[in-house]
């Protein structure tokens, strides 16, 4: 995901650039191979950043911004990314507008978010709604568009992503905050892993579908 986010980086490096949600780098060492006068790394976790800080050698040019991504000021940049952040966001509507005015003239947005397919198969086993915000791309596009923002490029990717079992699937999603594995008794864990094992497995193991968007974004 992050790998196919970098190719919307512009070929000219932007002079000040800022990653909401950078984790653990993933993203970030896709900035850090070019010639950027300034990059803001904003993540809500400053246990995420010090795993950064130990993976990749920071540059002197770099600030780091702990918080939340919806409510604190970054000051002004050329360009924002955001890769697998947007979904978390509880007031999209008005972070984007925010996010807007904390962009340069001519400045954009890279962002990479996940569609309403993703984790179809787990959602229907356990009988919930997704955890996090997904819209439709015609949901995005009306945002963006209600927002002031102009579409330049977009991709859609859809993935089957296999694990050994369903356990092993529920600990990745719990990792990532994506399976509320809380609200289930044991009687009621043990009843999802069966319904999944049975009708969501193959030679491969069992599979989660995963539907991504890619979006680069100018102001108006």
């Amino acid at each position: 995901m992050a790998e196919r986010l970098a190719s919307y980086l512009p070929e000219i490096p932007p002079s000040h650039i800022i990653e909401l949600g950078c984790g653990t780098g993933v993203f970030t060492r896709h900035l850090l191979t070019m010639p950027i006068k300034k990059i803001t790394l904003n993540d809500i976790s400053p246990a995420m950043i010090e795993i950064l800080k130990s993976r990749l050698q920071i540059p002197p040019n770099t600030k780091f911004l702990i918080g939340n991504a919806e409510n604190i000021s970054f000051g002004k940049a050329d360009l924002i990314c955001a890769n697998a952040v947007f979904q978390w966001f509880q007031e999209p509507e008005n972070s984007l507008i925010r996010l807007k005015n904390a962009l340069n003239k001519n400045g954009g947005i890279i962002f990479s978010t996940f569609g309403t397919e993703t984790l179809k198969e787990f959602r229907q086993a356990a009988n919930l709604s997704s955890p996090i915000t997904l819209h439709s791309l015609k949901q995005w596009k009306n945002l963006l568009k209600k927002t002031g923002f102009v579409l330049n490029s977009f991709d859609i990717e859809k993935r089957k992503i296999f694990t050994p079992n369903t356990m092993n699937l529920i600990k990745n999603l719990q990792q990532i905050g994506a399976a509320p594995i809380k609200m289930f008794n044991a009687g009621g864990l043990r009843k999802l892993i069966r319904y999944y094992d049975k009708h969501f497995s193959t030679d491969q193991g069992v599979y989660a579908t995963w539907e991504l968007y890619y979006f680069s974004i100018s102001c108006e």
